[in-house]
């Protein structure tokens, strides 16, 4: 199996998924030399970052990783390992796998071998690795994890090269955006045949696209195209280093399987910051919550919503009650703020 983080920076989910096949390998080939298995495992995690001195601590944490499910000390007595990073635009370089013959013409100039060496690629980002970053980038995946940006993008002839690529690009555009196009592009599609079925896709990601008008028309064409199996409100929980209110995603690159999602929605915030983040109370009762469907407690309610509702936008995810309370007013409304006013500014 191969999984990918597009937006690997430091390597944070490559080391996770590092230890976890590491031992699978351990499991299932008990007798063999752990440096055999070490890059059994590595050959499987591939990642790509724009920030070169973040994929070099990346490798670094990976080869350290191996060295230490090898029993070995010192880095003078390291193997040779092959670890699979390199530095790029994973919006820009690489293959596209078009997701219907309607993009053709979109996406016709990015649709050749020689996508990475392209010259108005070469303008914006010149790559340490262009064979590597084309190899990784040049196929799909049966994982694809991460946690993309979610700043907007200042510079105007880029932000013209993710339009032209990226249709779910709408007005002014967080990356959140074109990455989850890109996630589940990037990921094996369900009609690829038997052997191992349609791709995984999870991240974690800004919420802004659920409200925001940005994020209408990745709601309403793109989302639709794909088996979205969970949406998982993160906002109340602490995440070190998110500033940012986030949403979990995860699903797979095929059409949709079943005519409901399975959703945890937030009650009530974090009440303070926690000594250790994977023992806070709203992330724990996620974690304790999320297969049962019909729970509720103080910080969140799990069920199963219907599809349909997150092929409309705005979302509404809040748990407890509100939003059934929101379609409750909206079903009882004579009529909308919108059909009384012109404009609307910010």
């Amino acid at each position: 199996m191969r999984l990918i983080d597009p937006t690997c920076g430091s390597g944070h989910f490559l080391l996770g998924a590092f230890i976890r096949l590491f031992r699978l390998w351990l499991a299932a080939c008990p007798g063999e030399n752990p440096r055999v298995l070490a890059q059994f495992a590595l050959n499987a995690i591939y990642g790509v970052d724009l920030n070169p001195y973040a994929v070099a601590i990346a490798r670094f944490r990976l080869l350290l990783a191996a060295l230490q499910v090898c029993g070995i000390t010192k880095l003078k007595n390291a193997p040779d390992f092959t670890i699979h990073l390199a530095s790029g635009d994973s919006l820009l370089h690489g293959r596209r796998f078009r997701e219907s013959e309607g993009e053709t013409r979109r996406q016709s100039l990015f649709e050749t071998d020689d996508d990475v060496f392209r010259d108005e690629l070469k303008h914006h980002y010149q790559v340490e690795d262009g064979e590597a970053l084309h190899r990784i980038l040049g196929q799909q995946y049966h994982a694809v994890v991460g946690n993309p940006p979610y700043i907007t993008v200042k510079d105007r002839a880029v932000s013209d090269l993710y339009r032209l690529r990226y249709s779910s690009c709408h007005r002014q555009y967080s990356l959140s955006v074109p990455f989850m196009e890109r996630f589940f592009d990037l990921a094996i599609k369900g009609d690829c045949g038997p052997q191992y079925g349609a791709g995984f896709v999870g991240q974690i990601t800004a919420n802004s696209f659920m409200k925001r008008e940005l994020g209408k028309k990745l709601i309403e064409e793109y989302l639709p195209r794909w088996d979205l199996t969970h949406v998982l409100d993160t906002s109340g929980a602490y995440i070190p280093g998110h500033g940012t209110p986030t949403v979990i995603l995860l699903g797979k690159n095929q059409l949709p399987m079943s005519k409901t999602i399975r959703t945890v929605l937030g009650i009530r915030a974090e009440p303070a910051k926690p000594a250790e983040p994977a023992l806070g109370l709203v992330w724990q009762a996620i974690v304790q919550q999320i297969d049962q469907s019909g729970s509720e407690s103080e910080w969140v309610s799990a069920g199963d919503s219907p599809r349909a509702k997150f092929h409309q936008h705005p979302w509404s995810i809040g748990g407890g009650g509100a939003a059934e309370l929101k379609e409750s007013v909206e079903d009882s409304a004579d009529s909308t703020l919108g059909e009384h006013v012109s404009e609307m500014g910010f």
